[in-house]
């Protein structure tokens, strides 16, 4: 695992590095992405961790993938990887796919997204109307 995403839950957890739970912690979820995207409830079964460390831990990645990760001001989208650029941040640690209508204005500049659905490990299913629904919703 990365050793500053370590070095960051021990700082705001307050733990020495060699602490029991802290171990455990790490042997439990060994990479960044498995941490990551670990539930509270996942969090709380490793010893030493309560409901409200658990949501600590989960408050501070959060806070952690925002930071890292801020929001893109140049929102022109002339290619698929400026579409990848946009949004791989927010999906780099989905599990389960995601049905994104991005809607542009005559300049090719990113006037919202809305996330339409949320599929399964490999599938998601989308009703034409649901992707018009938010734009007519939306004053353009």
């Amino acid at each position: 695992m990365n050793q500053e995403l370590k070095n960051l839950v021990l700082e705001s957890l307050r733990e020495r590095q060699d602490s029991y739970a802290i171990k455990e912690l790490f042997e439990k979820f060994p990479t960044a992405t498995e941490l990551v995207t670990a539930t509270e409830k996942q969090l709380q079964s490793v010893k030493g961790n309560g409901k409200g460390k658990a949501r600590q831990i989960t408050a501070m990645l959060k806070l952690a993938k925002a930071l890292t990760y801020p929001e893109q001001t140049n929102n022109s989208i002339r290619s698929p990887k400026d579409v990848y650029n946009l949004l791989e941040p927010e999906l780099r640690f989905e599990q389960k796919e995601h049905f994104i209508c991005l809607f542009l204005n005559t300049k090719n500049r990113l006037i919202f997204k809305e996330v339409i659905s949320i599929g399964s490990l490999n599938a998601a299913i989308v009703h034409p109307r649901e992707v018009f629904i938010p734009c007519s919703n939306q004053t353009l």
